[in-house]
């Protein structure tokens, strides 16, 4: 495990666009953001209005429970169904005769749960990374998968884009590679999660981390943008810290250094504290202290009292396939 490593590898930070200038013979350039005004003129301007983001934040948050309830209960459903013999006897035929896709989805089904679920965010993220490389759809990029709070209006999509958007290959590399490494602990068989609960997780505390760092910096007018996936990351570091606080976590430049999970977190926590008293910019901090907060809210209550009672939401879920096949 590799603590710490969303915070000092700047998985999400504040920044202003010229900062993510590149130089033009680099591989992978970045040509728009050598003229950061021209792109963000438009758009910046005072705005009070908060209720459309939290609106979008307290909608996902639910629309991501429910969907993920039902998800897994069909994903059960079909699952407990008995395959008899001829069935077999078909699918090892079409098995012989499958072709790329379908090696492709055969071997994706052999995955641990921890695997499917990384390996679709990390799809994700890198085709939103590789978005970027594009200069005719920078605008577009910059838009709506950036969050700008001094916007005059927010985009509210942007909440959630944001949080699937990295700044560089780099800031890209070490984001996946903290993801990878947290995830396998808190997802079944090694965590106590299953998939779908991780990805209601995973993304209500992407729109959580994205409206933290929206209220924080509108407060104090900081102007800049924001992007990245360390406030969702930051939520499974919280979660698996409290799961299990005595696991030996450290960093991955400094080996030799180990500390308990629980540990880790508080050290985290109290860095961000500073940050925000101390009006810190080099990172989000209240982004990245809203994720761990919400990693934390969740492992104490929404996967007792929420998560542990979908009952109610797939059933009501039957009744309504019930309806529709009437």
């Amino acid at each position: 495990m590799s603590c710490l490593l969303s915070k000092l590898c700047s998985i999400k930070s504040t920044v202003q666009l010229r900062k993510l200038s590149v130089p033009a013979n680099t591989l992978l350039a970045r040509r728009a953001f050598n003229q950061p005004n021209r792109n963000l003129k438009r758009f910046q301007s005072q705005s009070n209005s908060l209720l459309g983001p939290s609106l979008f934040c307290i909608s996902v948050c639910t629309g991501s429970v429910i969907l993920a309830s039902v998800i897994q209960y069909e994903r059960l459903r079909v699952n407990v169904k008995q395959i008899n013999a001829y069935e077999f006897y078909r699918n090892s035929i079409y098995r012989k005769n499958e072709n790329i896709i379908s090696k492709l989805r055969n071997n994706f089904n052999k995955l641990e749960p921890s695997e499917k679920v990384f390996g679709t965010i990390f799809l994700l993220n890198a085709i939103v990374f590789l978005a970027w490389q594009v200069p005719k759809w920078q605008h577009i990029m910059i838009k709506y998968f950036m969050t700008d709070a001094l916007a005059r209006k927010i985009p509210v999509s942007s909440l959630l884009l944001s949080a699937f958007s990295h700044s560089s290959p780099l800031h890209f590399s070490f984001n996946m590679y903290a993801l990878l490494t947290f995830c396998k602990g808190v997802i079944q068989p090694w965590g106590e999660m299953g998939p779908e609960e991780f990805t209601a997780m995973y993304i209500s505390g992407c729109v959580v981390s994205s409206l933290a760092s929206i209220i924080f910096r509108r407060s104090f007018k900081f102007q800049g943008n924001s992007l990245g996936a360390s406030g969702a990351i930051l939520s499974v570091v919280g979660y698996f810290s409290l799961s299990n606080p005595d696991q030996k976590l450290g960093i991955i430049f400094l080996p030799n250094i180990q500390f308990d999970a629980i540990h880790g977190l508080f050290g985290i926590i109290s860095l961000d504290i500073m940050g925000l008293l101390m009006k810190w910019q080099m990172f989000d901090h209240a982004a990245h202290l809203g994720g761990t907060l919400f990693g934390i809210f969740w492992y104490k209550y929404m996967s007792t009292y929420v998560w542990g009672n979908r009952r109610y939401i797939v059933n009501n879920w039957i009744k309504l396939k019930k309806i529709i096949q009437d």
